[in-house]
């Protein structure tokens, strides 16, 4: 069976928006029992303005956790003035200072500077802005198992917990979500930070199939034209989806197909874009985190990918660390840590090889190769690598 080709100025998209991970939807499938658990936690503030009850939302990446957090922030948002709900994305904003400035620009309006003011006076002004308001700060740290391996998470939690202590009358709550399901709270807190925290716990399990596939057929009804994506091609991308269980994976599966259709100016979505699309949406995850690496520990990533390809036998992190050095001085201390977070990233894996001592070797997971190509021009160090990468927190 054929079809009629496109013309140069036809789209296959009603809405190509509807396909981005960002996309807010009117109907939030599927979540009625979590958005009624959020809710509750929020409901002494709404109600007489007392602090929210913390809460931690947990489940793997695409289970709707961050659209169920900015789905009742935005209802708060048009509801009242006295609560100001802020939500942090730790994937990018990974250092104490960041995280509060994030929250000064939600209150005051505008962001800090960037240096020469101190956490305590910045909280100062968070404190002094929601008195003036009187108004109650809800904070969402989403992914905050991003904060972990450094601390920050703690170092953030802490005062912002506490911030009823050096400012009577203020009140605080936050909201963590944790899209890596072993992350211990118990053992990253400090007991003191715990003890306050004292947060409950509402789990986003998996889509099941047919929850995908009700999703999936909802955002193709209302982002595409009719006939785009034919029923047995619908059956792939839930089948691959529900695989992954990450439902980010589907959305961004129906965007490439959807666009590689229309490149070669077909009307039909086939199972081979499907399958070509797939290729590269399911390390998704694997290029969120890579992007959202500094460069420094970028650096790192590219070396031990670099020592991989090149072969000669396991990479142990004594020549990834020589390899990091030649292109600029780093302590090793500083190296150590950015090799553990991206272990934390699940971006390589770590072993220790015993020999004549201890050696610590080094693994690529799955995808990385597939998200990070060879650059162009390659003999060992990739060209990536920052010139003088040096010790700096935000290198």
């Amino acid at each position: 069976m054929t079809h009629a080709p496109l013309m140069s100025d036809q789209t296959l998209f009603r809405d190509p928006d509807l396909f981005e991970i960002t996309h807010l939807p009117e109907a939030f499938l599927y979540r009625d029992a979590q958005v009624e658990d959020l809710t509750f936690a929020l409901r002494p503030t709404l109600s007489y303005g007392a602090s929210p009850l913390n809460t931690v939302l947990r489940g793997i990446p695409g289970t709707g956790k961050t659209t169920a957090v900015r789905r009742i922030f935005a209802e708060v948002e048009e509801t009242t003035q006295t609560v100001v709900p802020v939500l942090v994305s730790c994937q990018t904003e990974k250092t104490e200072y960041a995280v509060f400035s994030r929250i000064f620009l939600a209150l005051v309006g505008h962001l800090p500077p960037p240096s020469g003011v101190s956490t305590t006076r910045l909280m100062a002004g968070i404190a002094h802005a929601l008195a003036e308001r009187g108004a109650v700060l809800v904070v969402c740290l989403d992914d905050a198992n991003e904060l972990i391996p450094d601390g920050v998470l703690n170092q953030v939690l802490a005062p912002l917990l506490r911030m009823h202590e050096a400012w009577p009358g203020v009140r605080t709550g936050v909201v963590l979500t944790l899209s890596a399901p072993e992350t211990d709270l118990a053992r990253t807190l400090d007991p003191a930070t715990r003890s306050v925290l004292q947060a409950s716990e509402i789990l986003f399990p998996p889509y099941a199939a047919a929850e995908v596939r009700g999703i999936l057929a909802d955002r193709i009804r209302a982002g595409l034209y009719p006939g785009v994506v034919p029923p047995a091609v619908l059956d792939l991308l839930v089948e691959r989806t529900d695989a992954c269980g990450d439902l980010r994976v589907g959305l961004d599966m129906i965007r490439r197909a959807a666009l590689a259709a229309e490149r070669e100016a077909r009307t039909v979505v086939t199972t081979g874009d499907v399958l070509a699309a797939f290729a590269v949406s399911r390390h998704l995850h694997v290029a969120m985190a890579v992007r959202a690496l500094t460069a420094g520990e970028r650096a790192v990533l590219d070396v031990v990918l670099a020592l991989e390809r090149e072969g000669g036998g396991p990479v142990t992190a004594g020549m990834a660390y020589e390899r990091v050095c030649a292109g600029g001085r780093t302590s090793y201390t500083t190296f150590h840590e950015r090799l553990k977070k991206l272990e934390h990233l699940r971006l390589v894996d770590l072993a220790v090889r015993q020999g004549k001592g201890r050696t610590r070797v080094i693994e690529v997971r799955d995808g990385v190769e597939e998200v990070i190509p060879v650059p162009a021009g390659s003999s060992g160090v990739p060209v990536n690598i920052p010139a003088g990468v040096c010790d700096d927190e935000k290198c």
